[in-house]
């Protein structure tokens, strides 16, 4: 069994990013080899808010690698903005993933809730069987008391008779035979009733197992729908994120601006003031020749 916590989903999440891949849900519950996909993406998630985030801060620089600043702070845009990107299509395929799992668990429900109610609609028609097989195993019983009553009075008679009249032997084998009908009657419907007992306590087993793992789909389906939650807030924290360094990239593109006019002004300042300076002397040279 994969372990899940902290430790591992870093090192897997650094690993994939280390090969060049996205540490998503999926691929990092691929390289522990297993996990649920809610505690790998509250963990991915800790991690990833712990990642430093590229920030351009102000500095005085010298007017002669304007262009360097410019080209670096527009790397550091972006990265930032690479960043961000990154970490939004990494919460797209976990959105993904939660609404994939949450619809298995929906599909689940779906089939536990129709199979306890087959169970329960079978139930009610073994009821129903077993009450007209005792019904009808109550009727037997006072048919063949009676008959078994009846039987025995009229042997009792015929084999008071039976000497005198022989014709009343077949009579008397003829209440035998009726009587161990009647009998073997009565023990059918006594197993009958056995089993339509016993098959009403198994499809009473099988609905109350079908309820059972419907309230646990349920409970599934329920926490998928938080984490489905929590998705969406992290995605919109990303999107906000995003934002902010579009703004620090714009800013630092306007300060490189400024720092490039500046250092153009001070440059043409010193050629004229240089020219001046070249002007001046060049003048007291010729006053002195004359």
């Amino acid at each position: 069994m994969a372990i899940v916590n902290f430790e591992s989903v870093a090192t897997a999440a650094e690993s994939l990013q280390a090969a060049g891949q996205r540490a998503s849900v999926r691929a990092v519950i691929a390289a522990l080899g297993g996990g649920s996909p809610n505690s790998v993406l509250k963990l991915l998630g800790e991690w990833k808010s712990g990642r430093p985030v590229v920030r351009i801060a102000d500095t005085e620089l010298d007017a002669r690698i304007t262009d360097a600043i410019r080209l670096q702070m527009q790397r550091v845009g972006e990265q930032a903005a690479a960043a961000a990107e990154e970490r939004a299509s990494g919460l797209d395929e976990d959105l993904q993933a939660l609404a994939e799992a949450q619809a298995a668990a929906e599909k689940q429900i779906a089939g536990l809730t129709a199979e306890r109610d087959t169970a329960q609609a079978q139930a009610a028609r073994l009821a129903l069987q077993l009450q007209e097989a005792q019904a009808e195993a109550e009727r037997a019983a006072g048919q063949s008391a009676e008959a078994l009553a009846a039987a025995g009075q009229a042997l009792a008679r015929a084999e008071v008779r039976l000497e005198a009249v022989p014709a009343l032997q077949a009579e008397a084998e003829r209440l035998r035979a009726a009587l161990e009908a009647n009998q073997q009657a009565r023990q059918q419907a006594e197993q009958s009733a056995a089993v339509l007992d016993a098959r009403l306590e198994a499809a009473e087993r099988r609905a109350s197992e079908a309820e059972g793992r419907t309230l646990k789909a349920d409970a599934r389906a329920d926490a998928l729908a938080g984490d489905l939650a929590g998705v969406h807030a992290a995605l919109q924290a990303c999107q906000a994120r995003l934002e902010t360094a579009a703004r620090e990239l714009g800013a630092a593109e306007a300060a490189a601006r400024k720092l490039a006019e500046e250092a153009a002004g001070r440059a043409t300042a010193g050629r004229v003031t240089a020219v001046a300076a070249w002007r001046a002397g060049d003048g007291r040279e010729g006053q002195e020749k004359r």
